[in-house]
């Protein structure tokens, strides 16, 4: 059966997707509680699940390894559902109620594509307070059918709730919610867009029926979560194999958890690191993306990614045109094609609101800064101590590390007081890509070519942190970079000196234009950001 899975999927994904159909069929499968921690692909350790399903799509799709969640489920969902950080709308911890004035992931949907997809929620909601029946309809779903609150009180009784009526069922919720996918999926004739969300592996800990587990060593909670995640892989199997090979074929699916492992069940993090923290155990998730339109089979991507992307994504797959995505959500669709050809996120931020520990963390691609609401930190070289157990605060700081860390906490500030500058995303009130307010200054642009005064030098070519340049003679007013966009990235006065020292470190790496204004004219020089 699962080699049957994998050869489907692997000529599922080799179609281009404009042969496939304007609109792929969009799949979301989120698990519940599933850190990074008991996954192939992930880690390495003593007990992992054995989840042949989503090791076949491993091998067809992408495993982004440095995807941010929020540490507990409502957060990470309303995320997902509005493309906006807890703090934008209004679900920052637990619990928490998603207002019906958020412009919600199936309402974006139908309006950027003229209403052309069905959409239906099933599984856990967990974004209404109280709990209301009509909540996940209300939000624009065509259809739903699941539990409305945060865990099911037991795994073989549980409140189900169809299009906001409730009754009890004794079918056991792992399978009831596949039967109700695969029926769902079944009756479309137009594109579809399902949000499949199981409340698996999260507690009660438990031993699923026989024949949805491999494992043989079910004693304990963390033999009973590797089973409950065995379940999981093994129901979205049934899922996949029950369609056509057209429709899957023209399908897009992205699995992902909403956040860390529990920490009952954790390993490798140190302990009480896991689901509810704002360490890597809490936040670093699964998140995995195969089918229609990824033509990257077996990939390993290091992108940093956020749940909150997974909304643009979606809404430029299905056919939506993004400056660079919408709200604090960034669309990843130009790295199911290609990598490197297009920005990607500089920096991850995530945070809570409940708990024991509120507070925000954000990362950059080498270090982690974490701000816990009493006002303590702590700062890591996350890409090198993937399990933080090197705190940095507790020496002294470099001048490099000390900069660093102001410029993730101006990050953060700058998210937390509205719309960062430098997320490559129009947002906010930007009338360009990160430009067109005050805060983050007008949108100038540049239409130089590479030529100009042959006494400017720009040195070295390709740069890593430090730009040198040199007018001999002329004395410089002021340097300017620019993408090849022509969008201005930075701007430094010269002050009037023959050599001035431009630091390029936090930019991206991309081709820049350098743009020199000098007592003598104007010049430019392309160059290459590594």
């Amino acid at each position: 059966m699962y080699t049957r899975l994998f050869c489907l999927f692997c000529l599922c994904c080799c179609l281009p997707l404009a042969a496939q159909g304007d609109r792929p069929n969009l799949l979301l499968i989120i698990a519940d509680d599933l850190g990074a921690d008991h996954l192939n692909g992930y880690h390495r350790g003593a007990r992992m699940a054995i989840t042949p399903t989503l090791d076949s799509l491993r091998r067809v799709g992408i495993t982004f390894t440095n995807a941010f969640s929020a540490p507990v489920c409502s957060p990470s969902r309303a995320a997902m559902m509005t493309g906006k950080y807890g703090l934008n709308n209004g679900v920052p911890g637990v619990p928490g109620n998603l207002d019906l004035d958020q412009e919600s992931i199936f309402k974006a949907l139908a309006t950027h594509t003229d209403g052309a997809y069905a959409d239906a929620v099933v599984g856990k909601w967990h974004l209404s307070l109280p709990e209301n029946p009509d909540h996940p309809t209300s939000h624009g779903a065509d259809y739903y059918l699941g539990l409305l609150g945060g865990f099911p009180e037991s795994y073989f009784a549980w409140e189900r709730t169809e299009n906001g009526t409730t009754s009890l069922s004794t079918e056991y919720v792992t399978t009831a919610l596949t039967d109700a996918a695969i029926n769902w999926v079944g009756a479309q004739t137009d594109p579809w867009f399902l949000w499949l969300a199981h409340p698996a592996p999260h507690a009660p800990f438990h031993v699923p029926p026989t024949g949805l587990y491999t494992t043989t060593n079910t004693d304990g909670v963390v033999g009973q979560y590797l089973a409950m995640v065995e379940s999981v892989d093994h129901e979205i199997n049934r899922l996949l194999n029950s369609m056509t090979p057209e429709v899957r074929a023209n399908t897009l699916l992205i699995f992902v958890g909403d956040n860390g492992t529990p920490v009952r069940a954790l390993q490798d993090y140190p302990e009480d690191r896991g689901k509810g923290t704002l360490y890597q155990g809490g936040v670093r998730v699964p998140f995995i993306v195969a089918g229609a339109g990824v033509s990257r089979q077996g990939v390993r991507e290091a992108a940093l990614v956020h749940l909150t992307d997974i909304y643009a994504t979606l809404l430029e797959v299905a056919g939506a045109e993004l400056p660079g995505g919408i709200y604090n959500s960034q669309s990843f669709a130009h790295l199911l094609t290609a990598a490197g050809t297009e920005p990607t996120r500089t920096y991850n931020y995530t945070e809570v609101a409940s708990g024991p520990n509120p507070g925000w963390t954000i990362r950059n691609e080498q270090y982690k800064l974490i701000n816990w609401e009493d006002g303590t930190q702590a700062f890591y070289a996350v890409a090198t101590d993937s399990f933080e157990l090197t705190n940095l605060l507790e020496a002294p700081l470099s001048t490099e590390l000390e900069n660093i860390k102001a410029d993730l906490e101006a990050e953060a500030a700058a998210i937390r007081n509205g719309w960062s500058c430098r997320d490559d995303i129009q947002n906010g009130e930007e009338t360009g890509i990160d430009c067109g307010t005050d805060d983050c200054g007008a949108c100038t642009t540049s239409n130089s070519g590479p030529e100009g005064n042959s006494a400017v030098t720009v040195f070295p070519n390709p740069v890593t942190e430090a730009l040198t340049v040199l007018a001999e003679g002329e004395r410089i007013e002021y340097v300017r970079l620019f993408d090849a966009a022509g969008r201005l990235l930075l701007e430094q006065a010269g002050g009037q000196a023959g050599r001035v020292s431009v630091q390029v470190g936090r930019l991206k790496a991309w081709l820049l234009i350098v743009e020199v204004v000098t007592n003598n004219g104007t010049s430019s020089r392309k160059i290459v950001k590594w």
